[in-house]
């Protein structure tokens, strides 16, 4: 008991500031929509920070906001930071926080003081040429008492609405409740695969469909699936590594739809969510105060079947390119192999991402001359 009541105590020494800058945040909530774009899967929300216009990953599967690129904000260095706590990926891998207020702003929040967490999320350099955005929007700017959550993936916004405009949605009987769970920031709702009910998390930051961690004594009885190992996945605190096992043509019962979906049982990632794919194809009402979640299907269709035969990727790095995933029956290149030439062309750190593009999106690399030095010798 003893040993309990001092650790406690060091974290409230510890986190005098960071409860200073919680305690002074003031978020300013406002009735409007907001438009999403999308990056590829990845929805983007778009925002101020310090009067720069930016955009952040809308990712209803983060509890906080987050920074991921601190060249956005002029003199980062110089804020006042504070550092308590971890943010916990969805690998289950945590990360330290260092916080710090900041102005925020769009079209359905404002602050002056807007705490951040700034996480230096790892990034291969070609993703970091293609990407936009800078950080990662939570659902800790959302949900004002008086207001709703509208997740329109009909015409792609984000709204805040009345409850009279709530009220109105509801009225035409389009609509339907679903079983759910609204709390600590997040949204859980109920899907039933092969005739068994599982709770899942609402997450728009997970590019993917259906997730689930592995559980030996689940099995399914669906035998169109692929089977894939290596580090397919990248989350806030760090690149994922094990096996990957995706269904196709999944039956799920999603309240009173009756649907198909990719499903993806996964070591690596220990949270169970519901990702963007399968999201957008429901116009969302979310009345997290009354811990009540509605739904409408929309024209958007659900991915349920493999866009394309996998069988490896590559990742470059420091001007090398190595194989990081294979599907489980390859036998030709195996994980940590290092490619150095692409039909005769010598791997450079000028081309890496050019290679890397070209690899990633042939499915057959038998039609490719590859030159490689295994990882075995």
């Amino acid at each position: 008991m003893k040993t309990a009541v001092l650790f406690i105590f060091s974290l409230l020494l510890a986190s005098c500031k960071t409860i200073r800058q919680i305690s002074n945040e003031e978020i300013a909530m406002q009735s409007g929509c907001e438009n999403l774009l999308f990056e590829g899967k990845t929805p983007l929300f778009p925002l101020e920070i310090n009067n720069t216009k930016t955009t952040f990953i809308f990712d209803t599967g983060a509890t906080i906001s987050a920074l991921l690129d601190s060249t956005v904000i002029e003199n980062f260095s110089e804020k006042d930071f504070s550092k308590f706590g971890s943010t916990k990926g969805a690998n289950g891998k945590k990360v330290s926080n260092k916080r710090f207020a900041i102005k925020f702003k769009s079209n359905v929040f404002e602050s002056n003081n807007k705490v951040l967490t700034f996480i230096n999320m790892p990034i291969s350099p070609c993703q970091r040429e293609k990407r936009s955005y800078k950080g990662i929007l939570g659902l800790d700017v959302f949900f004002d008492k008086n207001l709703s959550m509208f997740l329109n993936f009909t015409d792609n916004k984000v709204c805040n609405i009345t409850d009279q405009q709530l009220q109105q949605y509801l009225s035409n009987n389009q609509y339907q409740l679903l079983k759910s769970k609204c709390k600590m920031n997040q949204i859980t709702v109920y899907l039933t695969i092969e005739g068994k009910e599982y709770p899942f998390k609402l997450d728009t930051g997970y590019t993917g469909s259906v997730v689930m961690p592995f559980d030996k004594r689940r099995v399914f009885q669906n035998n169109k699936k692929l089977e894939l190992e290596g580090s397919l996945f990248q989350t806030i605190s760090s690149h994922t590594n094990g096996f990957e096992t995706i269904y196709e043509k999944m039956p799920v019962a999603f309240g009173a739809y009756n649907l198909e979906a990719k499903v993806n049982v996964s070591t690596s990632i220990k949270a169970q969510n519901i990702g963007i794919t399968f999201i957008k194809a429901f116009d969302w009402l979310i009345d997290y105060n009354h811990n009540k979640v509605y739904i409408k299907r929309n024209q958007n269709a659900i991915e349920s079947k493999f866009n394309r035969k996998i069988s490896y990727y590559a990742k470059a790095d420091q001007g090398q390119l190595q194989i990081v995933v294979k599907e489980k029956s390859q036998t030709q290149y195996q994980l940590g192999d290092q490619i150095i030439s692409v039909n005769g062309e010598k791997v450079t750190a000028e081309n890496q991402c050019e290679l890397h593009d070209l690899l990633n999106k042939t499915e057959d690399w038998n039609s490719l001359q590859l030159e490689v030095i295994s990882n075995q010798k």
